[in-house]
């Protein structure tokens, strides 16, 4: 794998000045390797440093195994637990990651799985040697890496980003030419408040919109301007993207698109699976519900971990929490399912807003019996990760302690 042309805090890297810096950290890492298994872990800061650990990785054929930069000690010690789990041959990325219950789990992903994954994204999207692909993304997580990964590929250009600041990246998308960003909805919100939903520049032509469901005023906003929004399904153990919308298809329907050219989306008992190289192993059931629309493309229903069996009901948390977001008291919502004595889950809702003291009557007339939260904690905002994933665990304790 070839490192991309890099440009950071004001300098460039030359493709050729890439792959030098990335054949002297290969020299400085060689004799940290001698010994089995070979896992190489280190410090994914967002700055050339990590960007040059990586592909010296790949390229001294070891896993590489990068570390948020800012680690609790109980997360250290989970990572130094993953650096000394035996990899198979052919694994060259082991990202550990958490589901909806917080805990987390190795995924290794393989040559193959990285190679495909950013051939069929660039078969989908078009990234080419001319594009310049604004990363804002940790570089911890696969979403960031794959730029890495399908920027070298192409022979195009990576602008790395220390983190996510809405004026920074909005100044470079007006100023730089980027022609691609990948973004969570939290992202593209700030960044259109931050510009008053201005239109983007004709020079950005995709941005790959994934990591949590994209909500409806969002969508609109974008449509309002015509926004080059990719919307996009994928996971950790698939080496990102699996099913994506052409850039600019903002129509009103449910789908994120067609599967990845070269693979399959299946459905088994109501849960989506993928087959092809980049599944592991090239097949993948997942825990996401959904369904095939009559032209093949890719709807996603919820979490298969994420419904809420109430006193032998089952309710469909996005159900409730469309109805939640539809108070206009609410800014945001989630709804999950605890433990009950009684009723052997209760659904319970964390909200965003300012508290609204008629939103029970509200949901009265909305909702199910079975539907209603028996349990309610409103918060200024809801708290998510980097990629903009709810906290579940953090989500979970607040209600248990309520």
């Amino acid at each position: 794998m070839k490192p991309p042309a890099l440009v950071y805090d004001g300098r460039r890297w030359s493709p050729e000045e890439a792959s030098d810096a990335v054949i002297d950290r290969c020299d400085a890492l060689r004799t940290s390797l001698s010994e089995s298994p070979r896992v190489l872990s280190f410090s994914a800061n967002p700055n050339p440093d990590t960007v040059w650990s990586f592909f010296a990785a790949m390229s001294l054929g070891a896993v590489a195994l990068p570390i948020p930069a800012a680690t609790t000690a109980t997360l250290r010690t989970q990572y130094s637990d993953a650096s000394t789990v035996r990899p198979a041959e052919d694994t060259r990325l082991r990202l550990l990651t958490s589901g909806s219950t917080g805990t987390p789990k190795i995924v290794d992903l393989t040559e193959t799985q990285l190679a495909a994954s950013a051939e069929a994204s660039q078969a989908r999207l078009g990234c080419t040697s001319r594009d310049i692909w604004l990363c804002c993304l940790p570089l911890h997580h696969i979403a960031g890496l794959s730029i890495l990964i399908r920027t070298g590929a192409a022979g195009a250009t990576t602008q790395l980003f220390d983190g996510f600041d809405p004026d920074s990246v909005n100044r470079a998308i007006d100023e730089d030419a980027i022609t691609m960003v990948s973004l969570v909805p939290t992202m593209l919100q700030r960044l259109l408040d931050a510009r008053e939903d201005r239109p983007f520049p004709t020079t950005l032509r995709v941005i790959l919109l994934g990591g949590a469901p994209a909500q409806e005023p969002l969508l609109e906003r974008c449509r309002q301007i015509s926004a080059p929004v990719a919307l996009t399904w994928g996971m950790s153990e698939t080496a990102s993207q699996i099913a994506t919308r052409s850039p600019g298809d903002l129509r009103p329907a449910s789908d994120v698109g067609l599967p990845l050219p070269g693979h399959r989306v299946f459905v088994e008992n109501g849960r989506l699976g993928v087959e092809g190289p980049i599944a592991p192993d090239g097949r993948l059931l997942t825990a996401d519900h959904g369904h095939l629309d009559q032209h093949g493309r890719v709807v996603i229903e919820g979490r298969g971990d994420a419904l809420i069996i109430s006193g032998g009901e089952n309710v469909d948390p996005r159900r409730v929490v469309d109805v939640i977001r539809s108070h206009p008291s609410v800014n945001d919502a989630v709804v999950l399912g605890l433990p009950d004595s009684d009723w052997g889950q209760r659904v319970c809702a964390v909200i965003a807003g300012p508290q609204e003291r008629q939103l029970d009557e509200w949901l009265r007339e909305r909702l199910e019996a079975h539907e209603r939260p028996r349990q309610i904690v409103w918060l200024d905002t809801l708290p998510r990760n980097a990629m903009g994933k709810l906290e579940r665990a953090d989500l979970r304790a607040l209600l248990s302690d309520d």
